[in-house]
């Protein structure tokens, strides 16, 4: 984020120093080291990202000792991975859930390197809205854009008000140009998925693609009354869609009996409990209407720096 001065300066070196008790360093061989923060006793939140395919990693404490830490789970698509420690933990990180974050509140970020220095970067809130979905599937309960990126070593950090209440874990990975803040609200739901299942169960086809405009000759021979459907860019090897036979520049129009104008809507219908489940697709093939039966498969995203 950018270093901003704030009218809440005052007495902020104290509220770093209250969340700098929480925070942790997170080194794994492969990605180097970021942030994690205690969110439950003995259990910490990082990025997914930062983690990567690690089963285990080293978990530098507020007090400069290194122990052991397990990864029991990880979720790309809210860019929030969970580690439980060999040991005695930090202090549990104190919350704030409400009232939710304005765009322009001061809020400032804590991390620590491998050698235990901690690190903060002050800014403000950049943008703050309603319920989202990342472009990796995550749904976040909440908005909370930072008013720019994030410093090497922040990522996972915890993202805190003036008066040293976390409001959420810090992501650089779920937009291309800012940093992001996965809420409180966020972290507690996916911890407890994570915890029981090691994943976020999401459903998806294979596709790219991109939402055209569906002209009246179109919607005759789709026999739809959308205004919009998916033009298909893109098939993955081997995946449900290439099984079941959707091609390049089909306009995929509705998936079981439902319409799909946007990829949100696809993604709306391709949840945990529609994994397996066997979907006809009616799709635009060289103006032509076409049906196919697609089984939904798992989403499997890999985190990666």
């Amino acid at each position: 984020m950018t270093s901003l001065p704030s009218p809440h300066s005052l007495g902020v070196a104290d509220a770093v120093e209250r969340v700098a008790a929480s925070v942790c360093a997170l080194r794994t061989r492969r990605m180097g080291t970021s942030t994690a923060f205690a969110w439950r006793s003995g259990l910490l939140v990082a990025s997914a990202a930062a983690v990567g395919h690690a089963p285990r990693v080293q978990i530098v404490l507020p007090g400069g000792e290194a122990v052991a830490g397990t990864v029991r789970g990880v979720d790309a698509g809210t860019d929030l991975a969970v580690v439980t420690l060999d040991g005695d933990g930090p202090a549990v990180a104190e919350r704030r859930l409400d009232p939710v974050p304005r765009t322009g509140d001061f809020v400032f970020a804590v991390g620590r390197d491998a050698a235990g220095l901690v690190h903060a970067s002050f800014g403000h809130v950049g943008a703050s809205g309603g319920a989202w979905r990342s472009w990796r599937g995550g749904q976040l309960d909440r908005l909370v854009r930072l008013d720019g990126g994030l410093y090497p070593g922040l990522m996972g950090a915890a993202v805190a008000d003036p008066h040293g209440q976390v409001i959420g874990l810090a992501s650089a990975m779920l937009s291309r140009h800012h940093g992001v803040v996965v809420p409180a609200a966020t972290i507690d739901r996916v911890v407890d998925v994570l915890l029981a299942h090691g994943r976020v169960q999401r459903g998806h086809l294979g596709v790219a693609a991109q939402a055209v405009p569906l002209s009246a000759a179109m919607r005759a021979a789709a026999e739809v009354d959308a205004e919009a459907g998916l033009l298909i860019a893109g098939v993955g090897e081997d995946s449900p869609a290439a099984r079941a036979g959707l091609m390049l520049g089909d306009v995929l129009v509705a998936v079981g009996g439902r319409p799909v104008p946007t990829l949100e809507a696809l993604r709306d219908l391709l949840g945990a409990d529609q994994i397996g489940a066997r979907l006809r697709l009616v799709v635009l093939r060289g103006g032509a209407r076409s049906e196919l039966t697609v089984e939904v498969g798992e989403q499997r995203w890999e985190p990666r720096c």
